[in-house]
């Protein structure tokens, strides 16, 4: 469990994400590349005079399939779907935030994944509580992308813990047989990824309180 004062700083830095994101977010249009978005990015965090907590991501269209990858010059183009993970670093403490973003109509089976995974994250998020064993929370998430036909396409766990390190304990794999407890941080981050072709994946930090889990990214 963290002392308010550590869960306060935690809080700000998710907000100071979540603001960047939504000011950036504007850029974010066919035409655009990949390198410029990231760098637009990385200037706001370097605007509020911080750090980055990971090395940003802005993966479009086929490069979207890779969970970890590396920006490119590749241009937006209409019909892509555009990954973007970002975080900052808030008094010692992380934050970290994905969202896809969809230009233009995607087609049909990549709308029914993003989908799928926005569904199976709400899915998580509603679940959230102290004392749910994290394999239980995991695999609820898990099994309903499987069950929409995509489970071929899970290449990592639902999440993991938040703190001064950006990936710390717990990681909310369907092995893991600890339980969540208030006041942990801890990120829901379902994910699908088709090589060659795109991928999606919604990130949110979220605070396990007494009365269930609370979104500090939106």
């Amino acid at each position: 469990m963290r002392s308010e004062k550590k869960i306060d700083s935690l809080i700000k830095a998710a907000k100071i994400a979540k603001d960047i994101f939504a000011s950036v977010s504007v850029k974010i249009k066919p035409g655009a590349r990949e390198i410029e978005i990231k760098r637009a990015i990385e200037s706001k965090i370097k605007e509020k005079g911080l750090k980055r907590s990971f090395e940003t991501i802005v993966a479009s269209g086929p490069n979207a399939a890779k969970p970890h990858a590396k920006v490119t010059e590749r241009t937006l183009r209409s019909g892509d779907a555009v990954v973007v993970d970002l975080g900052v670093k808030y008094k010692g403490y992380c934050s970290d935030l994905t969202r896809t973003v969809k230009l233009g109509k995607i087609n049909a089976k990549m709308e029914k994944l993003y989908e799928t995974v926005k569904a199976a994250q709400r899915l998580a998020i509603r679940n959230v509580k102290p004392g749910l064993k994290i394999k239980i929370l995991a695999a609820l998430a898990q099994d309903y992308m499987r069950k929409k036909g995509f489970g071929k396409y899970i290449l990592h766990t639902l999440g993991h813990g938040v703190g001064k390190r950006i990936h710390q304990g717990p990681r909310l794999s369907e092995k893991n047989e600890r339980f969540l407890q208030k006041g942990m941080v801890i990120t829901i981050e379902p994910g699908l990824y088709i090589k060659n072709r795109g991928g999606a994946r919604i990130e949110d930090m979220v605070l396990v309180t007494a009365k269930g889990g609370r979104v500090l990214t939106r």
